[in-house]
């Protein structure tokens, strides 16, 4: 929008009362004629701001702050942001047959010229063409044609994309849709599906929101489906009039009237967001009754990828049952190309590398069962499923095994017993009760010894002494022992399983490479030689790239999903003079992987831990400076803190 015309609105925000154009053209100093296309302009961007009578002109207050706030932020930087800007303007402006876009507006808009637009539009055509729409152009005037669904679908897309780098919210989506309570919207949603005993997250609310509120702006436009029927929507009776419910307040409060498709794509949308509360009556027995066969047919496929790759519990009915939940509503949004955003999506690659992993391989086969490709929005959404359940399993672990040295008093040793394995439950195995010193040479591959007595005698194991009464001293000394005898195991872990897959010809540091791809064809064909992968290794490290980037941030790892290579083997580049564009990154660590499903378990633990330890820059530089791979394999064991 021109800066006259923000300065327009600006002076008459500061009277709010009828204006005639003689003073409005004396304060700007213009003429008459400029005030009146000024006027029509910003009524043209947003539909009758201004009203015009015999009395001059009025501004509609409320709205024209928030739509000036609007116009004030965001102006596109890159081509990248300009197309998407465009994109939006067009659909915004398709209100109604015959409706056109000025490009000339839009150059003025976003201060760049209209040259610039010009060349912008090939991209913008090529868009729209994969959404199946197309842009007709009369002279600077353009048009959007094509199907309604596919419309909204582009427009929803497009503003996801919009919000990659933003945790989507209410006040987000406010900035673009300012004309509509969105509050009340979703307060509507939220007392509605707590009648029917159904919740939304809220990550999957504010998806919604943004959705319906795509529709009814639309719906206001007058551009609504025609003759768009889907088939075989899945949709139960319960479901059915809750989204009935939602329509009709919608109706009554935003003054539309949703017609039979209209209503039916609602019904979509909710189907696709839509939890149970009462998890507690769903059971195996009910759940295919619940979810449909083909649901549960997916699920039990995904569950042998869970269980016999990465060791996944897929007996716990509780996670199951949510997964299997989760899959449906996954499916309603594929089978109908709804996108969702989750703003956890970065946070989780960077924090749980390997139960990201384990999402990108369950995604890979829910395409290859149902040909839909799964954004990573949504493969984080499987991964904290999955993440949830290891969690549980994790903490049904021992880690630590102890004997209690307590010479015999009554039933002292027994209490004492007790108090440490209901504060330690997660953490500690208690093997026995012993009373004598001399019993300590009988013991067996024990991590600590607890006392209440001074030991004298050289022992091979972490020991403290204790109070017989484990006051909150005790605790704090025995959590300190814990955390160093864990911080030792996992350190000697990760060190033998580092050198287990190293090979000193797998290193190289600072040789340059014009890309990812020419880096590893490279790491490839080293491995090749050495007889650690097969002849497809190539073509499978580059489907999991196209997958979901392996790079984070600094650091990059690439692997295959298959996990069939001849020998378990890592290869490492440290590249700090030279790093390697990869994708949007520039990463100066490379460790590509090729792991035989027997090692499995190796790849689980070393994928894990060295992207958390890497991750962190201060760590990145120390690792950097090593010269061979045994100074590498320090370098990251120290880390290890």
């Amino acid at each position: 929008m021109k800066d006259n015309c923000k300065r327009l609105i600006k002076i008459m925000l500061s009277n709010e009362e009828w204006i005639n154009a003689g003073y409005l053209a004396n304060v700007m100093g213009v003429s008459e004629r400029s005030i009146k296309n000024y006027i029509s302009e910003i009524n043209s961007s947003e539909t009758n701001l201004i009203q015009s009578s015999r009395k001059g002109y009025l501004i509609d207050s409320k709205r024209a702050k928030t739509f000036i706030q609007s116009k004030g932020r965001n102006i596109p930087q890159n081509s990248h942001e300009r197309i998407n800007y465009i994109i939006i303007r067009i659909l915004s402006n398709d209100a109604d047959q015959g409706s056109k876009t000025d490009l000339y507006n839009i150059a003025d808009e976003i201060y760049v010229s209209f040259e610039t637009i010009k060349k912008d539009m090939y991209k913008v055509r090529k868009k729209f063409l994969e959404y199946d729409l197309y842009l007709t152009a009369t002279n600077s005037f353009v048009a959007v044609e094509g199907n309604e669904l596919d419309k909204r679908k582009t427009l929803s897309n497009i503003l996801y994309e919009e919000f990659t780098d933003h945790i989507m919210s209410i006040d987000v989506i406010k900035n673009i849709y300012p004309l509509y309570d969105l509050e009340l919207l979703q307060k509507l949603i939220e007392t509605k599906c707590e009648e029917y005993h159904y919740f939304i997250n809220e990550y999957a609310l504010i998806n919604l929101i943004l959705d319906i509120v795509i529709g009814i702006d639309r719906m206001k436009k007058e551009r609504t489906f025609v003759n768009e029927k889907r088939d075989d929507k899945r949709v139960g009776i319960r479901e059915q009039e809750l989204a009935r419910n939602i329509a009709t307040e919608i109706e009554n409060h935003f003054n539309v009237t949703y017609s039979i498709t209209e209503f039916e794509e609602l019904t979509i949308i909710l189907l696709s967001h839509l939890m149970k509360m009462d998890f507690n009556a769903i059971n195996k027995e009910n759940l295919e009754h619940m979810v449909g066969s083909e649901c549960v047919n997916i699920v039990n496929q995904l569950s042998d990828i869970l269980k016999n790759t990465y060791f996944v519990d897929i007996d716990n009915v509780d996670f199951i049952i949510k997964f299997t939940l989760h899959i449906k509503n996954m499916l309603v949004r594929l089978r109908n190309g709804y996108k969702i955003k989750n703003p956890l999506v970065n946070h989780i690659k960077n924090t749980c590398p390997l139960i990201f992993e384990c999402a990108v391989e369950v995604s890979n086969k829910i395409h290859e069962l149902t040909n839909y490709d799964l954004s990573e929005d949504e493969i984080g959404y499987i991964a904290l499923h999955i993440g949830g359940n290891l969690e549980t399993q994790k903490s049904k672990r021992k880690v630590i095994t102890c004997v209690i040295l307590f010479p015999q008093y009554y039933d002292f040793s027994n209490k004492m017993m007790e108090e440490l394995k209901k504060h330690y439950q997660d953490q500690l195995e208690i093997k026995t009760v012993i009373t004598s010193l001399d019993e300590i040479k009988k013991l067996d591959k024990t991590d600590l010894i607890i006392s209440t007595i001074p030991i004298t005698e050289l022992v091979r194991m972490e020991t403290v002494i204790v109070t017989p009464f484990l006051n909150e001293k005790d605790y704090k000394d025995i959590s300190y022992i814990i955390d160093k005898i864990i911080l030792r195991k996992k350190k000697a872990r990760l060190k033998q399983h580092l050198m287990q897959i190293s090979n000193p010809r797998f290193f190289y540091k600072d040789k340059e490479f014009k890309g990812k791809e020419d880096a590893i064809l490279f790491m490839v064909n080293v491995m090749k030689k050495e007889g650690y992968i097969k002849d497809d290794f190539a073509k499978e490290i580059f489907e999991r790239e196209k997958q979901s980037s392996t790079a984070f941030e600094h650091i990059a790892v690439p692997h295959s999903m298959h996990m069939n290579a001849n020998k378990t083997g890592m290869f490492v580049l440290l590249n700090e003079k030279k790093p390697i564009s990869w994708n949007e990154n520039s990463v100066s660590i490379v460790m590509m992987f090729a792991i035989s499903r027997e090692e499995r378990a190796i790849f689980h633990d070393v994928y894990d831990n060295l992207i958390v330890l890497l991750i962190d820059k201060s760590n990145a530089v120390k690792v950097l400076e090593s010269t061979a791979y045994i100074d590498f394999i320090e370098a990251v064991v120290g880390c290890f803190k």
